[in-house]
């Protein structure tokens, strides 16, 4: 029984993702969509792909980018793609689209279409859906619909294939080091719906997808050098040198192990924001941001000779006053094509594909010497530590629930135990940086961490702990740094890790056996709680959200207009306090509500295991949420 073109379509264009890796859909139901689905259902029934259906479209867009951002290594498999119907529901994918642009994070976009000759006539649901995204998209990929009639269904498929693969490429950054979000915009004619056979059925084979792929074998990238040339390693010495290591939000754990381990060798402070995935061992330092915005914090800046960069810093001014100097060689490592440099100051940039390269298999002296750094000269690391210890002391956490408290026990809980070390008298997860504290035992397993990205994320960056062992796994949509999206990115990183499966082998999700927290304001809260919701048929998701409350946007109180604002006109225009009832809604989304009223009840709620989605209200005194 043949099938209508628009089944055949959809069929080579599923079958065409599967096979270079995307194992994942989050979709939003529609009508112009609606081929697709019989592919996908009959897919999952086969456990080859996981899907979820979320009704929000913008939801549904920063679950697909919170999947993909919990990969290790997007060029091997298990890619989660969204899939919308046509019209406004294409535009509700911007905000993540946008994310994923400036993050660097790859993000399928599957999108039904009218057929061309719609467009412009007023048709509805109609719309130039493939120049929405202009200008931030690694590829666009727009076909025409009835393919597979015009070209037959050999040659369609060999297309559609081809020009899939080469989105999925553009996506990854396999060829341009630029990773990010692809448009696949397909176009269908009526009739939408599958053919049936005598018991009512579609056929099997009209449906089937083709046999899993093997492991797959990544294109080779293109190594993007200094200006200059390559650079190489020198055996002559290196004269010491007082630099720094400057680590912001990135996605390449191997670099950072690699320039934590640099910072150590050569005896450099290590400033290192908490999605940095360094901020660990003996060079990094607290309060860093702080220190630099004090006089004695500026004179050792102006000391600094050396920066070396990772990664996408963007949390303090005066970092950024640092990065900005042109007196001194400042240079990045980084894995993709898209670097820091926003005043124009970078001398060099040592790059490294995602996966393998010279970073990787060669010694950190290499590293050293292609980046020319040498040692820093005695007791300059020491300085650095004796001007943040002479600091203002910090309150000691008591009882109170305040936002501190609130945060940094929800970093503790998520920082897995090292192994035995008995040179070390036993386990330690932290660093000797902070007697006052008392720490949280985490859960096994340790959960995986999201921050809000306004004041929740700098208040841990000013205040969380170095570890002893490798650096937990924390996350935050910092490419543009906006609230938006924030939930439904935690879902999407809780919900499960998809990869391929056979009806023989098991269910084609392979969950990363991670649950997720999630640390955010009221104001974060409420603009993307609707991500929390589920369809009665979805999977709940591991997933926890502290919420800490503090009646408003606390992050505009730490800018300079809130200092000639008079406080009425602040708080309607600024910290726009809201009237919402954070844990009414959240049991109306269907989610368990603990509402701690000591530190010590938290902890206790910190200790147990993320199991389904919860929500833990927070009401803290003064501004200190975001």
């Amino acid at each position: 029984m043949e099938q209508p073109p628009a089944i055949r379509m959809a069929r080579a264009v599923i079958d065409a993702l599967h096979r270079v890796g995307v194992h994942g859909y989050v979709l939003a139901p529609g009508s112009r969509s609606a081929p697709f689905i019989p592919v996908i259902a009959a897919a999952e029934e086969r456990r080859q792909l996981l899907t979820r259906v979320a009704v929000d479209e913008r939801s549904a867009g920063f679950m697909a980018l919170g999947a993909n951002r919990a990969l290790d290594h997007w060029g091997r498999g298990g890619l989660t793609a969204v899939l919308t119907t046509s019209g406004t529901a294409v535009a509700n994918l911007h905000p993540a689209v946008l994310e994923a642009d400036a993050a660097g994070i790859p993000l399928i976009v599957v999108t039904a279409d009218r057929p061309h000759e719609l467009v412009g006539t007023g048709a509805n649901q109609t719309a130039e859906q493939t120049r929405l995204f202009d200008g931030v998209l690694r590829a666009v990929v727009d076909l025409p619909a009835d393919l597979t009639g015009d070209l037959g269904l050999a040659a369609a498929e060999s297309a559609i294939a081809g020009q899939v693969r080469r989105a999925l490429l553009a996506a990854c950054g396999e060829m341009t080091r630029d990773p990010g979000p692809v448009q696949l915009n397909v176009r269908f004619r009526p009739p939408l719906a599958p053919a049936i056979g005598p018991d009512g059925a579609v056929p099997d084979e009209a449906l089937a997808l083709s046999p899993p792929p093997g492991p797959r074998r990544p294109v080779r990238a293109i190594r993007i050098h200094e200006p200059g040339g390559i650079v190489h390693g020198s055996d002559r010495p290196v004269d010491p040198v007082r630099g720094v290591v400057v680590a912001g939000d990135q996605h390449d754990r191997t670099i950072a192990l690699r320039l934590r381990r640099l910072a150590e060798q050569l005896d450099w402070p290590l400033l290192a924001e908490p999605t940095s995935m360094m901020r660990g061992g003996t060079q990094a330092l607290t309060r860093y941001a702080e220190l630099l915005a004090t006089p004695a914090g500026r004179a050792l800046a102006d000391r600094v000779e050396r920066v070396i960069v990772a990664g996408h810093p963007t949390l303090s001014r005066s970092i950024a006053a640092l990065l900005a100097r042109r007196d001194i060689p400042i240079d990045v490592v980084a894995s993709t094509a898209r670097i820091t440099d926003v005043a124009g100051t970078v001398r060099a940039i040592v790059s490294d594909p995602p996966g393998g390269g010279p970073l990787r298999a060669s010694g950190l002296g290499d590293l050293a010497a292609a980046l020319d750094a040498g040692p820093a000269p005695s007791g300059w690391m020491r300085c650095w530590r004796d001007a943040v210890a002479a600091l203002p002391e910090l309150e000691p956490l008591g009882e109170e629930l305040t936002a501190d408290a609130v945060a940094l026990s929800v970093y503790d809980s998520c920082v897995p135990d090292p192994p035995e070390d008995p040179a070390r008298g036993g386990r330690r997860r932290f660093a000797p940086m902070d007697p006052r504290s008392r720490l949280v035992a985490a859960p096994d397993p340790c959960p995986r961490l999201v921050l809000g990205s306004s004041l929740t994320i700098r208040r841990l960056d000013r205040l969380a702990r170095p570890t002893v062992a490798e650096a937990p796994r924390v996350f935050a949509n910092r490419g543009l740094a906006g609230i938006d999206g924030t939930l439904a990115t935690a879902v999407g990183m809780a919900t499960g890790r998809p990869a391929p499966g056979r009806p023989d082998t098991g269910p084609a999700t392979q969950c990363s056996g991670r649950a997720v927290r999630a640390l955010i304001g009221d104001l974060t809260f409420l603009h993307d709680a609707m991500s929390l919701n589920r369809g009665r048929c979805e999977s709940e998701p591991d997933l926890q959200v502290i919420v800490v409350d503090d009646a408003g946007g606390a992050i505009f109180s730490t800018l300079e207009y809130s200092a000639v604002t008079p406080e009425r006109i602040f708080d309607r225009f600024f910290t726009a306090p809201q009237r919402a009832d954070v844990p009414a809604l959240a049991r109306a989304l269907g989610a368990r509500v603990h509402q701690p009223t000591t530190l010590s009840e938290l902890r206790h709620v910190l200790t147990r295991p993320v199991r389904g989605l919860s929500v833990v209200h927070t009401r803290v005194a003064g501004r200190g949420g975001g």
